[in-house]
């Protein structure tokens, strides 16, 4: 079954790129996974699983108030990974079909600006890389996007 990856990280812009990847798996054999990268380096035990505690908390948010969002969801699981973004999320494109980011600004000329995450994805990951743009409007429902 094909994997579709929503990178997140608890911002509107993510919640954005997950509901996207929910609408575009809609009617498809398909599953999303809501892939957290925690950068727990240089951190004492107690902060290190503090930090990996909360990320499971808005990652599991996320999800179910997304997946309310999908009357006829695909299935969701969700990642929390300890370790470099960009990596992480590198390391997730060998295992989906596409990966999917929210762009958390536009540039000066319109387009959305790709962070570095996104970016270390289209240069060295091996899938499509899709960035949602702030202020896109979203589908009215599931289903309303096409694969292209």
């Amino acid at each position: 079954m094909p994997l579709i990856v929503a990178a997140v990280d608890g911002s509107e812009q993510s919640r954005r790129a997950l509901i996207w990847a929910l609408r575009y798996t809609a009617g498809r054999d398909a599953s999303v996974q809501a892939v957290m990268a925690v950068n727990t380096e240089n951190l004492d035990e107690q902060d290190r699983r503090a930090r990996l505690d909360e990320a499971e908390r808005i990652v599991s948010g996320m999800v179910v108030k997304a997946v309310v969002a999908c009357p006829r969801p695909p299935t969701v699981t969700r990642e929390v990974v300890e370790g470099d973004p960009s990596g992480v999320l590198v390391d997730a494109t060998h295992r989906a079909e596409l990966i999917v980011f929210g762009s958390h600004r536009v540039s000066s000329i319109g387009n959305p600006a790709l962070s570095t995450v996104s970016l270390a994805c289209i240069r060295m990951g091996t899938c499509p890389v899709r960035v949602i743009p702030a202020g896109a409007p979203e589908p009215a429902r599931c289903g309303d996007l096409v694969p292209t």
